[in-house]
């Protein structure tokens, strides 16, 4: 079973589940929402890290957060030193999204703190994935 399908298995996490999208690219924001569309996640989206930072302190109960690194405003890092600051927001799961996949940045970026790492082009499988792994904790 791929990825994509476990993640559908378990309908009942999925529906209305709040997930946070920071991305200043529309067209990657539009791509990402497109792969989540059929799973009825209820989508926040955010395209700087100001903003990101507002909307995430309005929405808490998100279960996860995929952070762009490279925003403008403040990038992703410094929103993610933030979050984990703040009592209100630490505790939600953060992957880290970037498109400068250099040797040793995902190592970097996972010492920091980030609970994990997506490439862009985000591949649809690794992405459902990893959201399976934060809807399901206790899953291999």
């Amino acid at each position: 079973m791929d990825a994509e399908n476990a993640s559908v298995n378990n309908n009942d996490k999925i529906h209305n589940s709040k997930i946070i999208i920071v991305e200043d690219n529309e067209i990657n924001m539009d791509l990402i929402k497109a792969m989540l569309e059929r799973y009825d996640f209820n989508i926040v989206e955010a395209y700087d890290g100001f903003e990101a930072i507002e909307k995430i302190n309005n929405n808490n109960d998100a279960f996860l957060i995929l952070l762009d690194i490279g925003l403008p405003g403040i990038d992703g890092i410094e929103v993610f030193k933030r979050l984990k600051q703040s009592e209100n927001t630490a505790d939600i799961p953060i992957i880290a999204v970037t498109a400068h996949a250099m040797k040793g940045n995902k190592e970097h970026l996972l010492s920091l703190g980030f609970n994990d790492f997506i490439e862009k082009p985000i591949d649809k499988n690794i992405l459902f994935e990893k959201i399976n792994k934060f809807l399901n904790p206790t899953s291999p």
